[in-house]
């Protein structure tokens, strides 16, 4: 291929829209879970991950109302 294609696909590509990543509800739960676990200061059980968010106490609150 030469050299000038290669160029002119490289000035196209700059056009494109990126794509933006669509991220499941059990993947955006892990990654609040990660930035909690990295940005508590002081609370061990946060550092740990033991906590609940607050779809987690919803999702129990409707399991036990049924």
């Amino acid at each position: 291929m030469p050299v000038w294609v290669k160029k002119v696909a490289n000035i196209v590509s700059i056009f494109q829209i990126p794509h933006v990543p669509q991220y499941g509800e059990a993947q955006k739960a892990r990654f609040r879970k990660e930035v909690v676990r990295q940005t508590s200061n002081g609370n061990v059980l946060l550092q740990l991950g033991h906590y609940l968010t607050e779809e987690e106490i919803d999702r129990m609150k409707k399991d036990l109302a049924i």
